[in-house]
């Protein structure tokens, strides 16, 4: 995970603006906030970044940090099943 890169995603975009990024890369393979390795780890920062933004906003954690250890407990939930 490239927690620098989801932290400054998170802090700088909206979730708003975070998912039109997401559809955008999903139609035309580019987007320009963030640019990985490659689609896959593109799409993953951005879908966490989203997430952890969508958190805050809602107001469901208090910072940034326990919005990212929810995601990280979520993450762990799924790869159990």
């Amino acid at each position: 995970m490239k927690m620098k890169d989801i932290k400054r995603l998170a802090n700088d975009y909206s979730s708003a603006q975070l998912e039109a990024y997401i559809e955008q890369h999903l139609e035309e393979g580019t987007n320009p906030c963030f640019v990985g390795d490659d689609d896959e780890d593109t799409m993953n920062v951005l879908s966490k970044a989203s997430y952890i933004k969508q958190q805050l906003e809602q107001g469901t954690v208090a910072d940034i940090k326990e919005a990212i250890r929810k995601l990280a407990a979520e993450i762990r939930a799924v790869q159990q099943e």
